[in-house]
C-alpha cells in the first residue's frame, strides 16, 4: 500500500477511537465522494487552448478580425481575441469558444475601495462549464467600452 493510504487509515482509526462509533457511520461517504469526483474529472470535456497566434493561424488561417486587449502584449495570444465568424468560432485569450455561445458583453470597473480602477470586459456565455469570461483590459474606461463594442458586434451578427 502507499504510504499516504496507510497514514489515512491510521488517522481514521484514531479518530474512530476518539470520537466513537458515530464517525464510523460517515466513513462510507468518503470513498463514494472520491469516486464521484474522479468520474467527473474523467468525463469532463477538455478545453481546446492555444499557446501562440501562429498555432491558431496554422489551424484556422487568418482571422476575420482581431481585438487587442492589451496593446503592450499585442502579439501574445492571452491578450487577443480572434474571430472566425464563418466557422462560428472565437479564440478568446487562447481558449476556443463558439461564437453562438456568447450571449452578452459589458465593460466593468473592477476597482475596490483599496485599489486603482482597473477595467475588465465581462462576457456572458450559455456554456454551463464557463458561464462568464473576465478579460482584464487595463486602466482605460474608454478602451474597455470600445473592446466591449467590438465584441458585441460579433455577438449580434451571430444572433441575427
Amino acid at each position: 500500500m502507499k504510504r499516504n493510504t496507510i497514514l489515512a487509515i491510521i488517522a481514521i482509526a484514531l479518530l474512530a477511537i476518539g470520537f466513537g462509533p458515530y464517525l464510523l457511520l460517515l466513513l462510507p461517504i468518503i470513498p463514494i465522494a472520491y469516486f464521484i469526483i474522479k468520474r467527473k474529472e474523467r468525463t469532463e470535456v477538455p478545453r481546446v487552448t492555444y499557446a501562440t497566434v501562429e498555432e491558431t493561424k496554422q489551424r484556422y488561417g487568418e482571422p476575420d478580425d482581431v481585438v487587442v486587449l492589451d496593446a503592450s502584449r499585442a502579439n501574445e495570444i492571452p491578450a487577443l481575441i480572434l474571430f472566425y465568424p464563418n466557422r462560428d468560432l472565437a479564440i478568446i485569450a487562447g481558449e476556443e469558444l463558439k461564437l453562438s455561445s456568447l450571449m452578452s458583453v459589458m465593460p466593468k470597473n473592477m476597482a475596490t475601495p483599496y485599489t486603482v480602477d482597473e477595467y475588465a470586459v465581462i462576457i456572458g456565455t450559455n456554456d454551463p462549464l464557463r458561464p462568464t469570461i473576465e478579460l482584464r483590459v487595463g486602466y482605460g474606461a474608454v478602451l474597455a467600452s470600445e473592446i466591449a463594442a467590438q465584441i458585441d458586434t460579433y455577438i449580434h451578427q451571430n444572433g441575427d
